[in-house]
């Protein structure tokens, strides 16, 4: 979806999920490029289109182990009528040329086209030969006649009992990618298969972009940090414990803050320190209307610009993002739900085209939704679901007691469902996000 660009006369307004994401990816820029080791490089983005510099393979290989001969000469085999081949040496993977047997190098009685060397997968075909036969599809004949004269030589033969076309089980030089192709592009994360292309090209280092450092601040006077005890109307912070294994999950480095009092002095003093060492500042908590919501007062001290304060979603329309001197600051929910939900439609987005990566927007699928959503809402609600494939469809069924200040419902989540403000029926189409 294209979107116009979202400009600062808009802030106050409700701005679409869409529209907010691309409001923060026009204000960033993927990191700095790094070269890391070979072996460090999986899961990083590369960086710069991966050009290949010599042909795959770089010369003529066997595919199988077995025969290297001359596919003329087979042209007449058959069961009937085999054809007897003397074998004059063999050649081993990385071997530079044939080794020959004893007494080859004379064969006095030896037409060349009656030559086979035994040749391992990999190994290099020697240009007299155009074919390999597989091992599995030789025999070994009784020494009988002329064939004394080669065991004499201390060679053996093979009986080929059908035709080998010219070619067969050789890879030749540039037959999977020619010189100079594109093999891998730019922004791509990098897994098994492409650190397998990379090695077999040599690339000790590979050129990628650098991981975005992410600080989270958690606000609020009534957050206690795991392993405290309990205090009366006091909660743990989940919150900010969530936030740093979400963003691990997407390849970021995270600093997570102890949590701090909804005070606008402390909160920009917590900002400006995580401002000096993250690319993006995530706050939780404090962003609503409350008389106790600081975060917004603290932005505007520090001089951070407003891109937008409301979403048009439910859970967490309050989230909000503000830019300053090229750094970029979002506020979440402190509700465990709205805070999740801002975390995948407004902050997975933006990490990953911090990453670099090509792939930055969400990726929505369509399901059967499986019971009624009747509550009505201004904007559209992005549920807590469960989804499965049935019949050749995907189904999604909304978890109960889905409400922005529970968070038992994650146990049970797969999926982000999207609602439209007016609700939906049971059997009509709904959109949803993965959550695996």
């Amino acid at each position: 979806m294209t979107v116009a660009r979202v400009d600062r006369v808009d802030i106050k307004k409700g701005l679409s999920v869409d529209e907010a994401v691309h409001c923060l990816i026009e204000r960033t820029l993927p990191g700095k490029v790094e070269q890391v080791l070979l072996q460090k490089a999986a899961q990083r983005v590369l960086a710069e289109d991966f050009y290949s510099p010599f042909p795959m393979p770089p010369f003529r290989r066997a595919a199988m182990d077995g025969y290297a001969l001359h596919a003329a000469f087979t042209q007449t085999a058959s069961p009937g009528n085999p054809i007897r081949l003397i074998v004059t040496g063999e050649v081993q993977a990385g071997a530079g040329e044939i080794a020959w047997h004893t007494g080859s190098g004379k064969r006095p009685f030896i037409n060349e086209q009656l030559m086979a060397v035994r040749i391992f997968t990999g190994a290099p075909v020697p240009a007299c030969f155009d074919a390999v036969i597989r091992q599995e599809e030789i025999q070994s004949p009784s020494l009988q006649g002329q064939q004394l004269d080669a065991a004499a030589w201390g060679m053996s033969q093979i009986q080929i009992n059908q035709p080998v076309q010219p070619g067969k089980n050789i890879a030749e030089a540039g037959e999977d990618l020619a010189e100079s192709s594109l093999v891998i592009k730019k922004g791509t994360r990098l897994g098994s298969k492409e650190i397998a292309i990379l090695a077999s090209y040599g690339q000790e280092r590979v050129t990628v972009v650098a991981r975005p450092i992410v600080a989270i601040i958690p606000v609020g006077d009534e957050l206690l940090l795991p392993g405290q005890p309990l205090q009366p109307n006091r909660i743990y912070d989940a919150n900010g414990f969530a936030v740093e294994a979400f963003l691990l999950e997407q390849g970021a480095l995270v600093i997570r803050s102890l949590p701090i009092k909804d005070d606008a002095e402390v909160i920009a003093t917590a900002i400006k320190q995580a401002a000096a060492q993250a690319d993006l500042v995530i706050t939780t908590g404090g962003i609503s209307v409350g008389d106790y919501d600081c975060v917004a007062r603290a932005a505007d001290r520090l001089g951070f610009e407003p891109l937008f304060t409301k979403v048009m979603m439910r859970p967490g329309p309050h989230s909000s993002a503000f830019f300053h001197q090229g750094k970029l600051l979002i506020s979440l929910s402190g509700n465990p739900a709205a805070c999740y939900t801002g975390l995948i439609l407004l902050v997975k987005p933006i990490v990953q085209h911090l990453r670099g990566l090509n792939e930055s927007m969400a990726e929505w699928k369509q399901a059967v939704l499986m019971d009624n959503v009747d509550k009505p809402s201004p904007y559209p609600r992005y549920i807590r679901a469960f989804v499965w494939m049935e019949a050749g469809e995907w189904r999604v069924k909304p978890l109960p007691n889905d409400k922005s200040g529970n968070i038992a419902a994650f146990a049970g989540a797969n999926a982000l469902a999207a609602i439209p403000g007016e609700g939906l029926k049971a059997g009509r189409h709904a959109a949803f996000l993965s959550l695996t």
